[in-house]
C-alpha cells in the first residue's frame, strides 16, 4: 500500500477530528460527570448524617416514657397541702421517740414552684447524739420528700453524748390547686 499525501492529510483529519472530539465532547463529559459523582456523594454524606441524627428517635419516647413515670412517683410522694400538719405531729414523734426533747417548731414561709410547694420547718432538738442518729436515720426514710437545708450541732460539754440541734427540714407536698385560683384571682 501506498503512503502519500492524500493518506497522511487523511490520518491528520483522523486525528484531528480524534483530538477536537476529546476536547469538545469527552472531556465536557467527564467534568459533568465529575460533577455529578460530587453532588453523589455529598448526598449520601448527608443521608449517614442523617441516619446518625435520627437513631435516638426511637428511644426517646421510651425516656419520655420513663421520665413521666419518674414524675408521677415523685408526685405520688407529695403530701396534699392539709397533710403538713400530719407530717409535723409526725416529725415530732420521731424526736421523742428517738428520746429528743423538742423545744421549738417553727413552721417558715412556704415557697410555692410549678407543681409542688415546699415547707420549710425550723426544729430545735436536745438529748443524746446517738438518738438524734436515729431520728435522722428515720426521717431519710419517711415515704414523702423532705430534705434538710440547714443542720447545726452542739456538744454539751457537761454532759457525755449529749447535744443539741437546729435544724430546717424541708417538706415538699403539692399545692393546694383551690388556692393557686383564688391567689390569682386577687
Amino acid at each position: 500500500m501506498k503512503f502519500g499525501i492524500r493518506e497522511m492529510i487523511f490520518v491528520v483529519a483522523m486525528v484531528g477530528l480524534l483530538a477536537c472530539s476529546y476536547c469538545f465532547v469527552f472531556s465536557k463529559s467527564n467534568a459533568r460527570r465529575a460533577t455529578l459523582e460530587q453532588a453523589i456523594r455529598a448526598k449520601q454524606s448527608a443521608l449517614v448524617n442523617l441516619k446518625n441524627a435520627t437513631a435516638g428517635i426511637d428511644d426517646l419516647g421510651n425516656k419520655i416514657e420513663e421520665l413521666q413515670q419518674a414524675i408521677t412517683f415523685f408526685e405520688s410522694k407529695l403530701p396534699q397541702e392539709k397533710e403538713v400538719d400530719k407530717i409535723l405531729k409526725e416529725v415530732w414523734q420521731m424526736a421523742e421517740a428517738n428520746s429528743l426533747q423538742t423545744k421549738t417548731i417553727k413552721t417558715l414561709k412556704s415557697e410555692r414552684g410549678t407543681n409542688y410547694s415546699e415547707q420549710p420547718i425550723t426544729l430545735s432538738l436536745s438529748g443524746d447524739f446517738s438518738g438524734f442518729y436515729s431520728f435522722m436515720l428515720q426521717l431519710e426514710k419517711l415515704p414523702r420528700i423532705t430534705r434538710v437545708t440547714q443542720m447545726k450541732l452542739e456538744k454539751i460539754t457537761s454532759q457525755d453524748g449529749q447535744m443539741d440541734a437546729d435544724l430546717t427540714l424541708s417538706i415538699f407536698f403539692e399545692p393546694d390547686p383551690t388556692a393557686a385560683v383564688t391567689a390569682s384571682v386577687n
